[in-house]
């Protein structure tokens, strides 16, 4: 049966080789179990023949297992030699690049004959969207026209990465070349970069040209703004922001975040409820707010309040984010059992982050037994990370049990686990310096060191 087969397969190659489809469809039809081989032959043979219609019907009923990468080159090559089908082949590319299929994006847009601007993007982003940084700059570099939707594609991807000195650095370079101006979407993802850095006169330039090329803020731009004032800790300038602004739903959400994370609790709540006087609906983001204001403020009923009113009232399902939020409230207000029995009634299933959340209470109520119930918890069938153990440490270290702290310790040394250090930046003639714990290799750490230790010496 197996001889039979090959010599099936050896005909079907033979007739496509010879140019002869037909003939060699006539064979492939006749074959009762067809293997891999026959698959490609008769799809080589189609290609070859310029027959991309019927390559693609033999493709598509080719089934998953017996395609491999053999069959796909062979699809490529037929899409990229048609002229008709170029545009086949670029939907297929970014199909590629959307599913992290990257190595079969790479060669097909190797193959391209006519790449354009979108087809460079899409690989730039995929590369982001996998966090292969080198390899996206360096196709970036080598891309011969960039648009404004490629400059904010890099840069999306930088903040995405966590690279936010890269983005500030690379929308400089992007008003230096001046070959494409920054549109809403651009200045929204690099008030994201100055958010993250903390950087607000930065910010207040980038609004200012905002004002004078009369830019809407009825849209992302807005929000973008009052996230960066708020969390810049210029609430005056945020509200007059958004005053001014459309005020739409995320409008309102970034607002009442803004104050909840400087513990204005109760005007959080009363904007909540002004938001539901202009007849808008919350959704679950406004949720994520509301509570978290509740938390930061220590308004434990308000909280419980605003659970129940956005699963009765807007239902609203919970997510692990509003969950998280409440067990923050109960925690916080030493309700560890309450928080505990939350955490054991979720529909969904809780992330390590909810249950540090609760550990990291328990340090800070002295509830030994149950943080050390929370920790055998976490560590069956999970990966601890050194937050873990940190917390582990705090918790024996705030009940004195000094020995076993140090065991934690030692864990985590023998597993190679580090405390994530912090970091800080510094803006020093014109440019951002990155300064992380730990770390002096750095070319003006030393420096950097003198100079603060006399400036704190100078300023008594």
């Amino acid at each position: 049966m197996a001889s039979h087969l090959y010599l099936q397969n050896c005909l079907i190659a033979f007739y496509s080789k010879c140019g002869l489809p037909e003939m060699a469809r006539q064979v492939f039809d006749r074959v009762l179990e067809r293997d891999t081989i026959s698959w490609n032959s008769m799809i080589d043979g189609y290609v070859k023949h310029g027959s991309m219609p019927a390559a693609e019907k033999i493709f598509t009923e080719m089934d998953d297992v017996n395609k491999n990468l053999v069959s796909w080159n062979t699809m490529l090559d037929g899409y990229v030699a048609s002229v008709n089908t170029i545009d086949v082949a670029r939907s297929l590319f970014d199909g590629y690049v959307k599913s992290g299929r990257l190595v079969d994006a790479e060669h097909l847009f190797e193959r391209i004959p006519e790449r354009d601007v979108i087809s460079w993007a899409t690989m730039i982003d995929g590369y982001m969207g996998l966090q292969i940084i080198e390899l996206a700059e360096k196709l970036f570099e080598e891309m011969p026209v960039k648009d404004v939707i490629t400059w904010n594609i890099m840069l999306d991807g930088y903040i995405k990465n966590g690279f936010f000195v890269e983005a500030l650095n690379l929308f400089s370079k992007m008003r230096e070349e001046g070959n494409a101006a920054p549109d809403s979407t651009t200045l929204a993802i690099v008030l994201a970069a100055i958010t993250e850095l903390g950087r607000v006169d930065d910010g207040i330039s980038i609004h200012e040209y905002i004002k004078r090329k009369k830019l809407p803020i009825n849209g992302k731009l807005g929000v973008a703004l009052i996230d960066m004032y708020s969390k810049c800790g210029r609430l005056e300038d945020a509200l007059q922001v958004f005053v001014t602004s459309g005020r739409s739903v995320d409008h309102w959400n970034a607002m009442i975040g803004g104050l909840a994370i400087h513990g204005y609790g109760k005007l959080a709540l009363k904007l909540f409820r002004e938001m539901e006087n202009c007849m808008l609906r919350p959704d679950d983001i406004t949720f994520i707010a509301v509570l978290n204001a509740c938390s930061h403020a220590g308004l434990v009923e308000e909280g419980l309040m605003f659970f129940e009113i956005m699963q009765k009232e807007y239902a609203l399902e919970p997510k692990v984010q509003h969950c998280g939020c409440m067990v923050d409230i109960l925690a916080r207000a030493g309700c560890l059992q309450e928080a505990l029995n939350l955490i054991r009634s979720m529909p969904i299933e809780p992330n390590d982050v909810v249950w540090k959340s609760l550990l990291s209470a328990c340090r800070n109520h002295g509830n030994l037994e149950m943080g050390q119930t929370l920790v055998t918890h976490l560590n069956e069938g999970r990966a601890w990370s050194s937050s873990s153990y940190v917390l582990l440490s705090n918790l024996y270290a705030g009940a004195r049990m000094w020995r076993d702290a140090r065991k934690v310790t030692m864990a985590m040394r023998e597993k190679d686990l580090r405390k994530v250090p912090g970091c800080s930046w510094i803006e020093l003639n014109g440019t951002v310096h990155e300064f992380i714990v730990g770390y002096y290799l750095h070319p003006q750490a030393k420096e950097s060191c003198h100079e603060s230790r006399d400036q704190r010496f100078y300023l008594g």
